[in-house]
């Protein structure tokens, strides 16, 4: 079986810098400069150091940011059941980006790094990576409910395919199984597959709390890291690569003095580049959860490492704006069974603000989820969808009642009232340092993702999509990962 390595496991084990004296010892191994200090916290991250390390003498530091105020992250998943579905999103989702304002973002332009980034288990293709350092596979072994459901969504109006590939260019109306990010018997970390390599190949980590990118006549030069009562800086003499999460990106960016002017004054923190767009447009994809009593068939099933699912449209949304996971009782938790109804392209924005000059003060966040009525609209589509499939008689003898929590949830007024109460993030933020055009206040980053207004200082990760793509988005923040550093190694940068 596959060692499974957490993230900090892996800060322990790799020999990474850890939080008290040999972090402190790294930042001084430091001073003669890094070429390039990359913030980490978001997928990206991973994906940029792995491609950095492997420019020949260039010289990576990873800060391993541990803000205090962020709670400790959920434990990574033991099982491949359990994983999240690995999918890319559908290319509409990158072509939108690129007809935003950001040429080189389409989807035939982003295709090479998907590839580039994989290990598919179907091999090489013309949308496919066979030689990258992440393994992709399919899971092969469903029981009774995964079948009955892909039956079920026949009945339902769409098309049914164990073997279908959410990883190509569209995703939708197929009912399937989700491929994942496993290898051998167990998850495939992207810890394992993109920073153990790049520790191998001469990466520094180092651990603390970001408090600031340190500037100095308009251009980026280190990042200032935290531990405890002491601060240090780690120089970078080439550039500097934020890959926080979203939240955490926007904050660091405004205590460096990028973000609304008038909102750094009010704080105390003086202003280095005027962008309203920092902070905004926050959003996150949301869910409402619909479960079922399980019937005696459907409690005795085998294990299973496969997730059945498919991606769809409310009305006439395109790309699909919602996502349908079939969930068996392990994962449903106890003797149920359930479809979550996952609102993936959110129409509903909110911001990010510091709280005050303190670098060790939590941002006040406001994710204003559902407060459109198209997202609204958009997750009562999918109650009535869901709910359609599960009455299919596919599943007559795997299937109950549904839970009384949500089954009196049937006229319209009362679906809508349910999904306002009932629908909960997915912690799959994204959009705090939106890419842009310099003309457009919104945006915080140009298309090779160098910030706006500043000199060596480049943002990655689900923070830059200026709209989140309609899946899980750790795919996507992957791949913008490696194009950051791509950016970095070529120095370019684009003014629009």
């Amino acid at each position: 079986m596959q060692s499974r390595l957490t993230r900090r496991a892996f800060l322990t084990t790799a020999g990474a810098l850890p939080f008290a004296a040999r972090a402190t010892s790294g930042v001084r191994a430091q001073s003669a400069g890094a070429d390039v200090v990359v913030i980490g916290g978001d997928p990206a991250a991973l994906a940029a150091v792995y491609r950095l390390t492997r420019a020949a003498g260039l010289r990576v530091v990873l800060v391993d940011d541990v803000p205090a105020w962020r709670p400790a992250p959920a434990p990574a998943p033991s099982a491949i059941a359990a994983l999240p579905p690995f999918a890319r999103g559908h290319q509409v989702c990158f072509d939108s980006w690129r007809d935003l304002g950001n040429p080189g973002w389409g989807y035939e332009d982003v295709l090479p790094s998907f590839k580039r980034l994989e290990k598919y288990e179907g091999g090489a293709s013309e949308y496919r990576g066979a030689d990258g350092p992440l393994s992709v596979v399919h899971c092969w072994d469903p029981h009774a409910l995964h079948r009955a459901f892909l039956l079920a969504s026949v009945s339902g109006g769409f098309q049914q395919d164990s073997r279908h590939d959410f990883n190509g260019p569209r995703s939708q109306s197929f009912a399937g199984y989700y491929q994942k990010a496993a290898l051998d018997d167990g998850p495939h970390t992207f810890e394992a597959a993109f920073l153990a390599p790049a520790r191998t190949a001469g990466l520094t980590v180092v651990s603390g709390a970001v408090t600031r990118v340190v500037m100095e006549k308009g251009r980026a030069v280190g990042v200032e890291v935290s531990r405890g009562a002491t601060s240090e800086v780690v120089r970078a003499a080439r550039g500097v690569l934020v890959c926080a999460e979203p939240v955490r990106a926007a904050q660091i960016l405004m205590l460096s003095g990028i973000g609304p002017a008038d909102h750094l004054k009010a704080v105390g923190v003086p202003v280095v580049a005027d962008r309203a767009g920092v902070g905004g447009n926050l959003h996150d994809q949301q869910a409402v959860a619909l479960r079922w009593r399980a019937l005696e068939p459907a409690l005795g099933l085998p294990e299973s490492t496969v997730t059945a699912g498919m991606f769809t449209v409310s009305l006439n949304a395109s790309p699909p704006d919602l996502q349908m996971d079939y969930l068996d009782p392990r994962a449903a938790g106890g003797p149920l069974l359930g479809i979550d109804v996952i609102l993936v392209q959110p129409t509903s924005r909110g911001d990010v603000r510091l709280a005050s000059a303190n670098p060790q003060a939590a941002p006040v966040v406001r994710v204003n989820g559902l407060t459109t009525e198209a997202d609204v609209t958009a997750l009562v589509q999918g109650v009535r969808l869901a709910r359609f499939i599960a009455a299919s008689p596919q599943l007559d003898r795997l299937r109950g009642d549904e839970t009384a929590d949500t089954a009196a949830a049937v006229p319209l007024a009362a679906l809508q009232a349910l999904v306002k109460q009932a629908a909960r993030p997915r912690a799959h933020a994204a959009g705090t340092c939106a890419m842009g055009r310099a003309s457009d206040a919104t945006a915080v980053v140009d298309a090779t993702l160098a910030v706006h207004g500043v000199q060596g200082l480049r943002v990655a990760g689900t923070a830059v999509m200026p709209v989140v793509v309609n899946a899980p988005p750790a795919a996507a923040s992957l791949m913008i990962g490696d194009r950051a550093a791509d950016f970095l190694l070529a120095g370019s940068a684009a003014r629009a």
